[in-house]
């Protein structure tokens, strides 16, 4: 009993399509109870998750995971860098970019059996401004139906199909200015990925060469192209050959900076917000704790 780990569980039940799974029962009924003295606790606001990890990590909590979305991985997160306090993923979102990307998958009591057998690695993290982020950020088409999104009271694969065909036919790429190292490109893009790890979640895979303990951010450019050239070439992320398309421009950097000429919409976390001064992003080496399934 006394070598038992201390694990809190934070669930978030505003996230995904699949609301009504009983996630507590799930727990229950799948966590090692040899291994784990566990607890579980609904979110009742936007940001109580992050106050709930701030209070585990006082705690001295050995395990805080967090069962939602990106979104909810992003709060609990934020407030586990640089502890000693162990980031746990139960997959719970719509999208569940970072739990697919680390092996944790969609399915619930699965995902629970995954966390009994798996091994704490400490990765990189990333900022953009003062703003914690753990997956990827972007700015472009992606942030745009991020934006459109969160105004759309349903949630899952057909929703973000449906939000893609529509605004796709009168997206607009935007200029934007680029800064990293010692170079500058310019001009309009349709999008522009600021990755940690791989993928926006359904498997779409938007910086394939991402890799989450190597000090740097992967800067991915999508040009500005036809809809029938875009449309074309997005397909290659459900192969993770996106950066193989012509339309493609993949860079790794410590620190970018980027500049738009009009107001427009960035994405961290498959969370939108909109800027009209400049983003500067940066990465933050080996300062959270993960568990990785084995």
């Amino acid at each position: 009993m006394a070598n038992k780990k201390t694990i809190r569980f934070i669930i978030n039940p505003k996230s995904g399509s699949n609301r009504s799974e009983d996630k507590p029962k799930i727990i229950s009924e799948h966590i090692d109870k040899s291994k784990y003295d566990y607890h579980c606790v609904t979110t009742e606001y936007k940001g109580h998750a992050a106050e709930l990890s701030t209070q585990y990590v006082t705690e001295g909590i050995d395990v805080v995971v967090a069962c939602g979305g990106d979104g909810t991985v992003n709060e609990v997160a934020s407030s586990l860098i640089h502890t000693n306090t162990v980031l746990g993923i139960i997959p719970g979102g719509s999208g569940n970019g970072f739990a697919m990307h680390i092996g944790m998958g969609r399915n619930t009591a699965k995902a629970v059996q995954k966390l009994n057998l798996s091994t704490a690695k400490v990765i990189d993290s990333c900022y953009v401004n003062k703003q914690f982020f753990l997956n990827l950020a972007g700015i472009g088409f992606d942030a745009l139906i991020a934006y459109k999104a969160d105004n759309e009271s349903r949630r899952g694969f057909q929703m973000y199909f449906n939000l893609v065909s529509k605004e796709i036919l009168k997206f607009k790429a935007q200029k934007f200015k680029v800064l990293f190292d010692d170079q500058e490109i310019e001009g309009p893009f349709t999008s522009i990925a600021i990755a940690n790890a791989a993928m926006y979640g359904y498997n779409f895979t938007v910086a394939p060469l991402a890799e989450l303990a190597d000090g740097l951010l992967d800067l991915v450019f999508i040009k500005e192209a036809s809809i029938l050239r875009t449309i074309g070439s997005s397909w290659r992320m459900l192969n993770k050959t996106i950066d193989k398309s012509s339309l493609v421009e993949t860079y790794k950097t410590k620190e970018v900076t980027i500049l738009t000429e009009n107001p427009y919409y960035f994405h961290v976390d498959g969370e939108s917000y909109e800027f009209s001064d400049k983003l500067h992003f940066k990465i933050n080496p080996l300062s959270i704790s993960v568990l990785f399934p084995n």
